[in-house]
């Protein structure tokens, strides 16, 4: 089982995170270490989660895929007959994801979340592996220049 932290970054603040994921990714390995749930550090730099959309917006993309899937209060659940199941839980700041079975369902999550927002970063502590759903185009946001004095 695969379990991933996606959060929605705050649109910004991506040329500051821009670079400095790793950094992110060991905030959080020393919160879980620490067994806060609330991810200060990410809180000011992140989107809130609208748990609404998200769930209506992945039902919409992802109902063709899915044979099966269950809603309720902070969770959706997703289930393909043959690729495995995805699990998630919604917090304020913070979706959490298990994904058993193929790989593909990763894939497909991503792709669903990517297309209506280039802002979600997610992160696999098992891996240590970390990265955006939708890759960022650097000229888009700012020159490089602009980017490297924020480092």
């Amino acid at each position: 089982m695969r379990t991933y932290k996606i959060f929605h970054i705050k649109k910004a603040y991506q040329p500051f995170v821009l670079g400095r994921e790793k950094m992110l990714q060991e905030i959080l390995g020393q919160e879980t270490i620490q067994n806060t749930q609330d991810h200060n550090e990410m809180t000011y730099v992140c989107e809130k989660i609208d748990e609404g959309f998200i769930k209506q917006d992945l039902e919409r993309k992802l109902s063709r895929l899915f044979s099966h899937n269950e809603r309720d209060e902070h969770r959706l659940f997703l289930e393909h007959p043959l690729k495995g199941s995805i699990h998630m839980q919604f917090e304020p700041y913070c979706v959490h994801v298990w994904c058993k079975g193929s790989h593909m369902l990763d894939l497909d999550l991503f792709a669903g979340l990517s297309d209506s927002s280039d802002c979600y970063m997610a992160f696999q502590q098992e891996e240590a592996s970390y990265g955006w759903l939708k890759p960022i185009k650097v000229g888009s946001i700012h020159s490089f220049t602009e980017i490297l004095d924020f480092a």
